[in-house]
C-alpha cells in the first residue's frame, strides 16, 4: 500500500516539448492534453532568439497549470562549440541537452557539469552510449518515445533502446522518459512511457523516477543556481552585502 500510494502522489514531466511559439491554438490543445495526462511539469525548447522576450506560448502553459522550464538542445559540431556554446548559455536556460553525435561531444557532454540531458541518436546505431561513456556520465540520459515508435525500423530502434538502458543501468546513470511532442498527438502519459522503458529493461522505481523525481530535482537544482549563482562546486552565494547588491 506505501509504494503504490507513493506512486500516486509523484509529480509526473515530460521534459521534452518542441511545439511551434507561434501556434497558439496549437499550444492550447498541447496544454489541454498535459492536463488530461496529469503532467505537472514540461520543458519546452525555446531557441536563444525567442528566449528574452515574453512568449506567449509559455503562458498559455502556464496558464493551463503546467510548470514550464526552458530547454535549449545544443547540436554541436565540435567540442571547441560545444564549450563556447555552455559558456554562453548554461546561465540563461533551466534545462540544457546536448545530442552526441561525434565521439570527441561525447567525451566532453557526459562529464561535463553544465550538461543536464545527454541525447544518442537512435537512428543511428553507431551513436550509442558506450560503457566506457557510461562510466564517467554525471548527465542524465533521455529517451525520446517519438524516436522509437516513429517511422520504419522499429526493431532496430528497440534494440538500441534495450542496450543503452541496459548500460545507463549497469553505470547507474539518470533516465529522463520524454515525447519530444510537437502538437498533442504525439504527447502520451508520463506513466504509459515509464511502463514502456520499464518493458525494456529499465527497473520499474527507475523508470516511474524517468518521468517524476529526475527532472524535478534538475530543475529545481538549476533554478536554485539561476537564482543563486554558485562560485564553485558545493560552494553558493546565500547573501550578498549592501555595497555590492
Amino acid at each position: 500500500m506505501q509504494r503504490e500510494w507513493s506512486h500516486l502522489m509523484r509529480s509526473y514531466a515530460d521534459l521534452h516539448l518542441c511545439p511551434s511559439l507561434d501556434d497558439m491554438d496549437n499550444a492550447r490543445s498541447m496544454a489541454n492534453a498535459l492536463t488530461e495526462l496529469q503532467t505537472k511539469m514540461i520543458g519546452l525548447l525555446v531557441p536563444p532568439d525567442r528566449l528574452s522576450s515574453s512568449e506567449p506560448v509559455v503562458e498559455v502553459f502556464g496558464n493551463a497549470g503546467l510548470d514550464v522550464a526552458t530547454r535549449l538542445d545544443l547540436r554541436p559540431r565540435s567540442r571547441e562549440e560545444l564549450l563556447r556554446n555552455l559558456s554562453r548559455f548554461r546561465g540563461k536556460y533551466e534545462i540544457i541537452s546536448v545530442e552526441c553525435r561525434t565521439p570527441s561531444v561525447s567525451r566532453v557532454a557526459v562529464r561535463d557539469r553544465r550538461v543536464d540531458i545527454v541525447y544518442f541518436p537512435k537512428r543511428e546505431p553507431r551513436n550509442l552510449l558506450r560503457s566506457r561513456l557510461a562510466e564517467t556520465c554525471r548527465a542524465a540520459l533521455e529517451f525520446n518515445l517519438s524516436e522509437l515508435i516513429s517511422g520504419p525500423g522499429f526493431e532496430a530502434r528497440l534494440h538500441v533502446f534495450k542496450r543503452e538502458i541496459e548500460t545507463a543501468v549497469d553505470a547507474s546513470i539518470d533516465v529522463i522518459g520524454s515525447t519530444k511532442a510537437a502538437n498533442p498527438y504525439e504527447l502520451r502519459s508520463p506513466r504509459d512511457i515509464a511502463a514502456l522503458l520499464h518493458l525494456i529493461g529499465l527497473p520499474l522505481d527507475a523508470a516511474l523516477r524517468s518521468v517524476s523525481d529526475n527532472a524535478d530535482t534538475m530543475v529545481k537544482k538549476n533554478r536554485q543556481r539561476l537564482g543563486r549563482p554558485q562560485l564553485e562546486e558545493g560552494v553558493r552565494i546565500l547573501r550578498r552585502s549592501a555595497r555590492h547588491a
